[in-house]
């Protein structure tokens, strides 16, 4: 990366010097994501054309900008990039065939050469197209590592601004879709047909042929290896990239809502508002939006693109634990007698009868008492003998279908209809987190991946993400993330405690200490995940107590934990690290098919 970087410095030095003596005023600069198809174009051309302000846009495909030939204008700076393409009211696009960072450097030089002259004005704003298979994340990146390394390019221009287009009428089929994006799994998103796919196919092979053998040899021999697929194919199902697209964005724009009904609509808005609660939702069609307040909208800098996964994943907890004080409960494990959790012999505050029929306890209610709603509903207990209890066999009445296998009943339902959609709801979409200072049992854990997060899941999880803790590794700071059908574990490097605080950021050690334990064995290693679904604000709503049980479950008990602190060292050398980490991994091995990859 470092290498990259300091060959773009050079690259944008030489080739598009900034002018002499000029003031150095930081052009903001707003990204537009969306998947493929979403509007981001018509947006671009909206804001072209808006009239108000001048604008410099870096676009992946020209002709897909609807730019009246008009309103182009001759080149009269002087410059020979004929990439860049001028209009008469002051705007530009630039062709982003080049690296971005070079592209931005263009319109820089363009806007000072602008400046110089008597008749135009500098560019009053940037704004970057992002490729629709293209994750925010990285382009985020990319800018705050360039102010890290210091390229002069960052004294002119600032990311202040994040925007996303969602496409309402295919947004939750993308939620929805496993498939990698790739050109293999996904050959829809990278050619418009079959044949560009296959004359693009062709076109490889007569530049392999034309190759001499021994070059020819090497190629192939190296291609998987210094030529891989881009990283997003490798990392990122539809799914993920849709749902990452919507939560790395400070407005998320909800296009064609001409073409939906309202009821989709606040469907697609309550998923969006529950991936991004800190993000301005708009509705519009055609992408018709007030450009002013878009571009102005994060004036000062502090939205999403100062921040990193630490600050996101702070501000997803924040919002969870906002909907209610129940989610913010820290599960012990099987020690725990939280009332919200399945996994202990308790019961609920307000007094349930005991259903274990192997419970003894004078202090628990034994008898056969049910507890119906107010909406009187009736006993499924086929033994139940209860004269004051209905045992009718009825439905509620939204009239939903009869899961009995047995019933005879011609009023009854008995379609097999079933969504296994990640947004069918049968309640507000909500949130809260899992939190725990002891470590998953990594077996344990594996077992719960394939249970309920590995495939197409029937479930109505629609997202999960968070820190998390295994036992196999003492500095292993890992992030679990599950997206709409798909999973992942990443590792993000090191918990804050095995480094000496001479290696903190000093502006942060304040915000580091805030997820450290009391017990110096723990520091700030944790499980903090954050799950959103439908009625997972609901502490008593029934997949949620699967999951808060479950995970609860998956975490060492006091045998094991002992077992794991005996192999903790004191000190946090390399040394001692390295020796922690391997008899960890011995004692509570990672299974074989559960992979851990490097955060992208």
């Amino acid at each position: 990366m470092t290498l990259v970087l300091l060959l773009l410095f050079l690259t944008c030095i030489i080739a598009y010097p900034l002018p002499p003596n000029q003031p150095q005023k930081r052009i903001p600069v707003t990204l537009v994501s969306g998947f493929l198809g979403a509007g981001k174009s018509t947006l671009l051309t909206n804001i072209l054309t808006n009239g108000n302000r001048k604008v410099g846009v870096v676009v992946n495909d020209m002709a897909q900008v609807n730019i009246d030939s008009k309103m182009v204008k001759q080149n009269n700076y002087g410059t020979s990039d004929h990439d860049i393409v001028e209009l008469d009211n002051g705007c530009a696009c630039c062709d982003a065939s080049d690296e971005l960072l070079t592209s931005l450097s263009r319109l820089v030089t363009l806007s000072d050469l602008r400046q110089q002259a008597d008749d135009a004005e500098p560019f009053s704003d940037i704004v970057i197209e992002a490729s629709g298979i293209s994750d925010p994340t990285g382009i985020r990146r990319t800018f705050q590592d360039a102010e890290v390394y210091g390229m002069p390019l960052t004294d002119r221009v600032k990311l202040k601004n994040m925007v996303t287009v969602v496409d309402t009428t295919t947004f939750l089929d993308h939620v929805a879709r496993p498939a990698l994006v790739s050109e293999e799994e996904t050959p829809d998103l990278f050619y418009r047909s079959e044949e560009e796919r296959e004359r693009k196919e062709e076109k490889e092979r007569e530049w392999m042929d034309s190759l001499s053998p021994g070059l020819k040899e090497a190629i192939e021999a190296g291609r998987d290896k210094y030529f891989p697929t881009t990283a997003t194919s490798q990392t990122s199902s539809v799914s993920q990239l849709c749902i990452s697209q919507v939560e790395i964005s400070d407005v998320v724009i909800l296009n064609k809502c001409d073409l939906q009904t309202e009821e989709n609509i606040l469907l697609v808005e309550r998923v969006v508002q529950s991936l991004n609660p800190r993000a301005k939702v708009l509705r519009c069609s055609r992408a018709a939006v007030d450009v002013d307040s878009l571009l102005t909208y994060i004036g000062d800098g502090e939205g999403v693109a100062d921040c990193g996964i630490v600050d996101d994943h702070k501000d997803f907890v924040r919002a969870a634990e906002g909907e209610g004080k129940e989610g913010a409960h820290e599960c012990e494990g099987v020690d725990c007698e939280h009332p919200s959790h399945d996994h202990s012999h308790g019961h609920e505050a307000d007094g349930g009868d005991c259903n274990d029929p192997d419970c003894s306890d004078p202090s628990h209610s034994h008898s056969h008492s049910h507890s119906h709603e107010a909406h009187d509903g009736d006993c499924n207990d086929p033994d139940c003998s209860d004269p004051s209890h209905s045992h009718s066999h009825s439905h509620e009445v939204h009239d939903g279908d009869c899961n009995d296998p047995d019933c005879s009943d011609p009023s009854h339902s008995h379609s097999h209809s079933h969504s296994h959609s990640p947004t069918h709801a049968h309640g507000a979409i909500g949130s809260f987190v899992f939190r725990s200072r002891r470590p998953f049992h990594p077996s344990r854990l594996s077992a719960f991946v394939k249970s309920h997060l590995s495939g197409p899941s029937p479930t109505a999880l629609l997202r999960a993400k968070g820190f998390c803790w295994m036992a196999n590794s003492h500095t292993s700071a890992l992030y679990f993330a599950y997206a709409g059908v798909t999973f992942e574990m990443q590792c993000l490097g090191r918990w804050w405690a095995c480094l000496p605080r001479s290696s903190w950021p000093p502006s942060s050690s304040e915000a580091i200490l805030s997820d450290f334990d009391p017990s110096p064995l723990v520091g700030d290693r944790r499980n903090e995940i954050v799950f959103i679904g439908p009625g997972m604000s609901d502490p008593k709503d029934e997949l949620r107590r699967l999951i808060e049980g479950e995970l609860a479950n998956s975490l060492l008990n006091e045998i094991e934990m002992k077992k794991y602190e005996g192999c903790i060292r004191e000190g946090l050398g390399e040394e001692v690290e390295e020796t922690i980490d391997g008899e960890a991994s011995k004692i509570f091995p990672l299974p074989s098919d559960f992979s851990i990859n490097d955060i992208q």
